[in-house]
């Protein structure tokens, strides 16, 4: 084969190679995939709304009625909790109870709490 035969030849093959490379990358195609009729129906939202929830929602009081206070801050529940209270300076030693929780000697207190404590029924 003589040198312009190979270079011709190369040249096609170079120029073939582009073009199926460039057909194929082309970003500005449109197309989309093909749904099918399963895929179309799944996607449409329904009208009708759920009468009650699939799991029902438990609300969980924070509350010790024994004591007063939220039960995550009762010491008397809780006594673990003691140290950290002691550890702030938050603590009544006449009444062994943190300070901040001492209705004894904060009458104005028993508002605070009584203002966080869960209503009945909700």
């Amino acid at each position: 084969m003589s040198c312009k035969k190979r270079l011709s030849v190369l040249l096609v093959l170079a120029v073939f190679t582009l073009s199926v490379v460039a057909a194929g990358c082309d970003p500005k195609s449109t197309e989309k995939p093909a749904a099918t009729p399963a895929a179309k129906t799944e996607s449409q939202p329904t009208k009708e709304k759920p009468k009650e929830p699939l799991i029902k929602k438990q609300e969980i009081a924070d509350w010790c009625p024994e004591h007063g206070v939220p039960e995550s801050i009762c010491t008397r529940c809780n006594p673990s909790l003691i140290e950290g209270f002691k550890k702030k300076g938050d603590w009544c030693k006449e009444h062994d109870l943190p300070e901040s929780q001492c209705i004894q000697c904060h009458p104005e207190l028993k508002e605070k709490f009584e203002a966080m404590k869960p209503k009945p029924g909700g």
